[in-house]
């Protein structure tokens, strides 16, 4: 069963919409750039897998929001499995991850584990992204059932996410 939380806010007629307090979200000023550690393409206010006229060299270099919580050890989301089921299932468990993670960063490069770690039977990953905390989460409760649970921080953009079976 999933608990999920959700934060209404409303809205009054003439005011501005409230500006991210998201320290990872590009500043304006670039058109289009290239991020220098990972090679992720910003055109049109979204970042994408850079293609081939990513090699066009007129880019900014910049680092993107992932490589940038990456370096400061910063992740905006965190998934734990447990139990002995995990135990039993983890070499497809694992592989299920790797996958979504792969799957997801087609749509969204700046998606990504930062670390993945294993005490016994509990597994514990790191991402750059609540949403996909929250897609891994989502996914392997739909393959392999058990018990999932969402827990958001107020005024940030980060989940922590657990499944136990």
């Amino acid at each position: 069963m999933s608990r999920v939380t959700h934060k209404s806010v409303v809205e009054e007629q003439g005011q501005r919409t409230a500006r991210s307090t998201d320290v990872y979200l590009p500043k304006e000023g670039h058109e289009a750039a290239l991020c220098k550690k990972c090679g992720a393409l910003y055109r049109n206010k979204r970042w994408a897998v850079a293609g081939e006229e990513a090699g066009t060299g007129s880019l900014a270099k910049v680092v993107c929001p992932a490589c940038q919580r990456m370096a400061d050890n910063n992740p905006g989301g965190i998934v734990t499995f447990a139990g002995d089921y995990l135990l039993a299932h983890e070499d497809a468990i694992l592989n299920s991850i790797k996958n979504i993670e792969a799957k997801s960063r087609v749509k969204n490069p700046l998606g990504r584990i930062m670390e993945i770690s294993q005490d016994k039977n509990v597994l514990t990953i790191a991402t750059t992204e609540d949403k996909l905390a929250q897609k891994l989460g989502r996914e392997i409760f739909k393959a392999h059932r058990g018990e999932l649970h969402y827990r958001w921080s107020h005024g940030e953009s980060f989940v922590r996410v657990s499944w136990f079976r």
